[in-house]
């Protein structure tokens, strides 16, 4: 039984994000399913493309703020409207450069006038994001099911929107669209929500003292934001221009190559909500225990890694050995060489696992340098390794430069500084023991 009220709150909090995560992993399965049988591999890898395209660009709409704002909506509910106001007109000015950016860069690349309109219409989705600053309220206040609930009404929104277009033989900029058909309905959602709780968004203030504030506390979060992004996205667009230049491919062939990847990495980033939650659900027991005793803490950090190794395995085996004929039979022959690349991508899901569970360290260290210079390095090794590897290898090569920059960026870095010298062993220790995982003190 839950002894207390807080508790129960957080287990509601953290039920209503399982429940919003699952409903959205089914969606994206079916909709992927029927979205890829209507495009096509070409036309799925140059929608691909520009989503991945914009999507480096990303961080300069997140801005960084997210847990620096709910932190000072804790610390300081009263000063709401001021808070939110000023983070979103960040955000404004974020998305207006990310527009110009993503718009000003297509050109110089050259990219054609069919996929330069499907960046354009990507990036401008960004602008509706201002709203969404409503959600920090939300996780301020330990609210899930507000948020879970809007998150749900998009996902079957644009699912639908979806179906229309498969229904009705709609060209491919019209599911470009489907962005911001997407950011509308969350954007509208959060406005609806936020006013039927007795707020308005009419009352927010921006203040330019605070923006300078948040923009001093958020630029090294920007850089770190960037430089995942980066590493997240980089391979869909490399795939693309370095597979459009080689003579054995060409523009139609290196689309066709990203959509064979974009499938795959979208199965794959489906999964990879189970340690979000389980990391987020075991942070306050973590926290709790650093001010209680170092021995205690330490036990919870190592029990949580040879949780999230664990779920690594039961997850990654069948996964790499069932790929491709799942593939196959889901979405049909065309896209068995996806299948492969699942296979392979089950190695990934080490590396999502336990970056997540390495969150929990980072976050109560106090190590944000660090890990700024973690994904910067991380990034930058990515960047390097595609070019040495797609032109031989295709998207093979890609994946490959994935698991080797998650390796040195998540394991191998920690032995280069003193203070996560002592978390690399506590990570082995757990991958070579994880059968004995016990219920942590």
């Amino acid at each position: 039984m839950l002894k207390s009220e807080g508790a129960r709150k957080y287990l509601a909090n953290t039920s209503w994000m399982f429940v919003e995560k699952v409903l959205r992993l089914v969606v994206v399965l079916i909709t992927t399913k029927y979205v890829t049988e209507k495009l096509g591999a070409t036309d799925f890898g140059q929608l691909s493309y520009a989503a991945g395209f914009v999507g480096l660009f990303f961080a300069l709409t997140s801005m960084g703020l997210d847990e620096i704002v709910v932190r000072d909506l804790v610390r300081k509910p009263e000063r709401r409207d001021d808070l939110l106001g000023t983070s979103a007109m960040l955000k404004f000015i974020g998305a207006l450069l990310l527009v110009v950016l993503t718009t000003a860069i297509g050109f110089l690349k050259g990219m054609d006038s069919d996929t330069l309109m499907l960046v354009g219409i990507i990036a401008i989705a960004e602008l509706l994001k201002p709203f969404v600053v409503i959600e920090y309220w939300y996780q301020a206040r330990v609210e899930a099911r507000t948020s879970s609930l809007v998150l749900i009404v998009q996902a079957l929104v644009s699912a639908g929107y979806k179906f229309f277009l498969i229904a009705i033989d709609a060209p491919l900029t019209w599911f470009a669209w489907s962005y911001v058909v997407e950011m509308l309905v969350l954007s509208g959602g959060y406005l609806i929500a936020y006013e039927r709780s007795g707020a308005t968004w009419r009352a927010w203030k921006y203040s330019k003292d605070l923006l300078k504030d948040l923009l001093q506390q958020s630029w090294p979060l920007i850089v770190f934001g960037i430089a995942l992004y980066v590493q997240a996205k980089i391979d869909q667009v490399m795939i693309g221009d370095l597979l459009a230049k080689h003579p054995d491919y060409g523009k139609e062939k290196a689309f066709a190559e990203v959509g064979q990847y974009s499938v795959a990495l979208k199965m794959i980033e489906a999964l990879g909500f189970l340690p979000v939650i389980v990391q987020k659900s075991l942070a306050p027991a973590i926290a709790r225990a650093k001010m209680e005793s170092r021995e205690k803490y330490e036990d919870r950090l190592l029990n949580q890694y040879r949780l999230m190794f664990l779920m690594f395995l039961c997850t990654a085996i069948p996964l790499f050995l069932l790929a491709e004929p799942i593939m196959a039979w889901y979405f049909g022959e065309e896209f068995r060489p996806a299948g492969v690349l699942l296979g392979l991508f089950s190695i990934r899901l080490l590396f999502t696992n336990m970056g997540m569970g390495k969150a929990s360290f980072i976050t109560n260290e106090s190590l944000f340098k660090y890990s700024l210079i973690t994904a910067v390095v991380g990034a930058s090794l990515n960047i390097g390794i595609n070019y040495l590897l797609i032109p031989s290898m295709g998207s093979i090569g890609s994946i490959w430069a994935s698991v080797i920059s998650f390796t040195v960026s998540i394991f191998l870095m920690d032995l280069f500084f003193k203070d996560t010298r002592a978390n690399f062993g506590w990570m082995m220790k757990a991958i070579f023991s994880f059968w004995k995982f016990h219920r942590a003190r």
